[in-house]
């Protein structure tokens, strides 16, 4: 099968490989676990916004747009103030990695992820903190990607049109030679707003997501 070296298709990670999805092991059972291990009497109904409201500190910087551990530090305070809980940082680390190593993920979205690079170019652009990248390589390998782009290296996060130029000018892919697989719409917005294409899909739709790839490397 012919490689098209001119074209690349780039995946999310949260939503497209692991799992976002009501009544699977995913992000909103994992973080619940997690804070009620530290406080029992955490409510469920409060995770999910109470997590958001720690993601910034008062000068704006998210914690999934730096690589500075003092920050990452200030951001773990946020969350033992936010839900009332005592630990030091190393053992949060250690539940932390042991709950997410449980999440359910899309093993056939990843060998698709592979299979397609025998075809095009291929990455990985995701929004996430320090703490999640051991668990993004074992579920996908990134080794495998030609091109890995993570928020918090880049010190910027999607929808951040700043994200999208960066990605442009490292692998020097015209817009419309490009095919973007994410499940937020403002993620997807801002890409097609880059000239990209886009399918906005979730991990478990694996047949609309293939689809979508075949159609993009077809076109001339």
């Amino acid at each position: 099968m012919k490689y098209d070296e001119n074209k690349i298709v780039i995946f999310d990670w949260g939503g497209i490989v692991e799992s976002h999805r009501e009544g699977e092991y995913s992000l909103f059972k994992v973080l619940t676990n997690i804070l009620q291990t530290f406080n029992p009497k955490v409510k469920e109904n409060e995770v999910i916004q109470g997590w958001k409201e720690c993601s910034k500190d008062k000068n704006g910087i998210e914690i999934g747009a730096t690589n500075d551990i003092k920050q990452i530090k200030g951001w773990y305070e946020r969350v033992q103030e936010k839900f009332s809980f005592k630990s030091d940082f190393t053992t949060f680390q250690k539940i932390y990695h042991k709950e997410f190593a449980k999440i359910h993920f899309y093993q056939d979205v990843v060998e698709l992820e592979h299979k397609t690079k025998e075809r095009c170019k291929v990455g990985i652009l995701s929004n996430l903190m320090l703490l999640d990248k051991e668990r993004i390589n074992a579920q996908v390998n990134l080794s495998k990607m030609d091109y890995v782009w993570l928020s918090f290296e880049m010190e910027a996060k999607k929808p951040d049109k700043k994200i999208y130029e960066m990605v442009q000018q490292e692998c020097k892919i015209e817009p419309q030679n490009i095919l973007f697989i994410e499940d937020t719409e403002e993620n997807i917005k801002t890409a097609q707003s880059m000239g990209w294409n886009t399918c906005k899909a979730y991990g478990y739709e694996i047949d609309k997501i293939k689809q979508s790839i075949e159609a993009f490397l077809q076109e001339n």
